[in-house]
């Protein structure tokens, strides 16, 4: 019985993997933007200090293939004094004056420059820059431009730990489940910010009966995983270093319902070894990244 679970769930996986490659092109474009900004903003020699990879690069949760890459641009002290002594929206005009420093640099590049963040449209994927500057508490100033512009507190030193501390005593089963949700969201086209899967998969782990367990149970993790979220339609989740909650609403419940008894029939599959047929399941949740391993 569960012949077959273990060589899924590991296939699975190492198909979500990013290939070094992408992981390479992903640094170079990070490297590139960096420089720019350095020249723009700093004196010296270029200091990779003052980039901060955040997202799903940043947490080690990036799945291929591969999306858009986040980075924190942290910028003099000096600068946000000088900001906010500007007349009129200061953080549009400073994400506006970073636009036009990275478009001296890409000049065929089509930048734009929207909310709280620079995009850079590269061929493989983008480049998004927030601007931002470092608090003595470890958290981070970044600007958003809506309603006259304001300054706006994020922790991704936080959000990483929240994932890393679980993963370091449950076996690094927060990422891999993470992984799997991402194709999840991306297949279904799920309505839930990535924040609030990643905050719902730590909770789930954290009191999940089997989360000593080997990925023989990955299975019933999956399956269970949808009951768990099922439970949170139109609740919040507390981001992690920050006090500040985001609405789950209920938009994405109905792809939930559909997950949880695609995850059902597949686990009953999985028990009788029936692996053609869990293999289908799993993909009408998954995608075609689950793939049976021969």
């Amino acid at each position: 019985m569960w012949a077959y679970v273990i060589p899924h769930f590991t296939t699975f996986l190492s198909n979500l993997e990013l290939t070094q490659s992408q992981r390479d092109d992903a640094m170079t474009k990070v490297n590139s933007v960096g420089r720019c900004l350095h020249a723009k903003y700093y004196q010296g020699a270029y200091d990779s200090a003052n980039v901060v990879v955040v997202g799903s690069y940043g947490k080690g949760t990036a799945v291929r293939p591969p999306s858009d890459i986040d980075i924190l641009y942290l910028l003099p002290v000096s600068e946000y004094h000088r900001i906010n002594q500007v007349f009129g929206n200061g953080q549009s005009q400073l994400l506006q004056e970073v636009k036009r420093a990275l478009a001296d640099t890409f000049p065929r590049t089509n930048l734009s420059a929207d909310g709280q963040v620079v995009k850079a449209p590269f061929t493989s994927f983008a480049v998004e820059v927030v601007p931002a500057f470092r608090c003595d508490d470890g958290t981070y100033l970044t600007c958003h431009t809506a309603g006259g512009g304001s300054w706006r507190s994020s922790n991704p030193i936080a959000e990483y730990r929240a994932i890393a501390d679980l993963d370091a005593i449950y076996g690094n089963k927060a990422t891999h489940l993470i992984k799997m949700l991402k194709a999840w969201k991306r297949t279904c086209n799920v309505p839930l910010k990535s924040i609030a899967v990643e905050i719902a998969a730590c909770s789930f782990v954290r009191q999940w009966p089997y989360n000593q367990q080997s990925i023989f149970w990955y299975d019933w993790m999956v399956r269970d995983f949808f009951a768990f979220l099922w439970q949170y339609r139109n609740g919040t989740a507390q981001i992690p270093g920050i006090q500040e909650t985001i609405s789950l609403g209920e938009q994405w419940v109905s792809r939930c319902e559909s997950a949880y008894s695609r995850a059902v029939k597949a686990c009953e599959y999985e028990h009788q070894d029936l692996g053609v047929l869990a293999e289908n399941e799993w993909k009408k949740i998954f995608g075609d990244q689950f793939t049976r391993a021969n």
